[in-house]
């Protein structure tokens, strides 16, 4: 029975009626093959292109520029001129035919630009004769030796935030944040942070110095003055009462003066060039005189008093900004057994236990100090060394 035109199966269908869909992919190993074709005759007609430039004639143009009788220069150098033509015309067909051949070794994602791929292989074999060669396939085995770059991640534009400076009077934090923010503020207009700058001066000179330090790179010449004007003061004042004390050490001077006296004057000079310390107006050399003029004031007045427990703070502390860790420790554990509080030296023998590296008992000593007490510096600190406890110690420390 003669099939009907209903008839799914259709065996005398022509091929090129088959719908596309069906057809098998074209496979890329006869283009791979002609590739390697390709890039092996270039190499033989780089080859033959040097084997070609080895028969030219001798060099005539000197006899050529004498003007010799004969024809002969004439002639070898036109010889020469065609066989030089003939090399670049090879060599530009043998770079073709090796650029056709690394561009389909090349991985896809240098396909494209496909004409500048192409233009780019070809000038490097043009130009370097089997060494374009090697240079390619060197950089591509040394680029699948190297490890791959990271995915490339999305880039977003986020939009700078904004600060306005007529709404920072409600802002709700600290006044001394509020300061900060007013003269950090380079928008903000000259008068109003002046204004700001003046009203630091209220401020505890120790927490305020380390601003007005960086004020004096400011581009403003007014706030530069300001601030300098500010520190220079402080620094005088405290200078000028240094200046008060010392003669009441010298017998000659103030012979009226019992030992009680002269232990006080010792005293207030430790304590007056510490200030100059940790109000942060000396640096340098400056700096380390005042803190060996203040340690050895306050050596002199402990040697008439050994029970003074602020004293020995003072000495603990700068043998702590002197690395001198044994001194620190022992002078700080002696202020504690003159009646200075424990709770308060505790910052102080942790920070000399931290540069021990001894960080057990960093962990130990802070816990023991009371979260609801000190700065807000403090609370972080106790809050890093609380999360990066073992539980048996965070158990041990609530």
């Amino acid at each position: 029975m003669p099939a009907t035109p209903d008839t799914p199966e259709t065996p005398g269908l022509p091929e090129r009626d088959t719908p596309p869909a069906h057809r098998p992919p074209r496979s890329g190993a006869a283009l791979t093959v002609l590739a390697a074709l390709s890039g092996l005759c270039g190499l033989v007609l780089q080859l033959g292109v040097f084997m070609l430039a080895t028969h030219g004639a001798p060099d005539t143009s000197a006899q050529w520029l004498g003007g010799p009788a004969d024809e002969a220069p004439l002639a070898a150098g036109q010889s020469n001129t065609h066989i030089l033509l003939m090399c670049l015309a090879l060599q530009a067909l043998a770079a073709l035919l090796i650029s056709l051949a690394i561009a389909r070794a090349m991985p896809p994602r240098y396909h494209q630009p496909r004409k500048g791929l192409l233009a780019a292989l070809w000038f490097l074999n043009f130009a370097v004769p089997l060494g374009g060669i090697a240079c390619t396939l060197g950089a591509l085995v040394i680029a699948r030796i190297l490890p791959k770059p990271p995915e490339r991640l999305p880039v977003t534009q986020i939009d700078e935030p904004e600060f306005a400076a007529n709404l920072i009077g409600n802002v709700s934090y600290g006044r001394g944040a509020r300061l900060k923010a007013e003269l950090q503020n380079a928008d903000a207009g000259t008068a109003f942070r002046m204004t700001a700058l003046l009203a630091m001066q209220s401020m505890p000179a120790r927490t305020v110095s380390p601003l007005l330090q960086g004020m004096l790179a400011d581009p403003l010449d007014d706030i530069r003055l300001l601030a300098y004007g500010i520190l220079d003061n402080r620094e005088k004042l405290l200078t000028q009462q240094i200046l008060q004390q010392r003669p009441r050490l010298d017998r000659k001077l103030h012979p009226e003066l019992n030992d009680a006296d002269r232990r006080r004057a010792n005293k207030r000079l430790a304590e007056l060039y510490s200030e100059l310390i940790y109000e942060h107006l000396v640096t340098g050399d400056v700096y380390r005189n005042a803190a060996d003029q203040a340690d050895g004031y306050a050596a002199a007045a402990l040697a008439a008093d050994p029970d003074d427990a602020s004293l020995w703070r003072l000495r603990g502390r700068l043998a702590l900004d002197r690395r001198d860790l044994d001194a620190a420790d022992t002078m700080l554990q002696r202020a504690i057994d003159c009646g200075f509080p424990r709770e308060r030296m505790l910052p102080y023998l942790a920070e000399a236990a931290y540069l021990r590296r001894n960080f057990a008992r960093v962990r130990r000593l802070l816990g023991e100090i009371d979260r609801r007490s000190g700065s807000s510096t403090m609370h972080a600190v106790l809050s890093f060394w609380q999360a990066h406890a073992s539980p048996d110690a965070r158990r041990a420390t609530q």
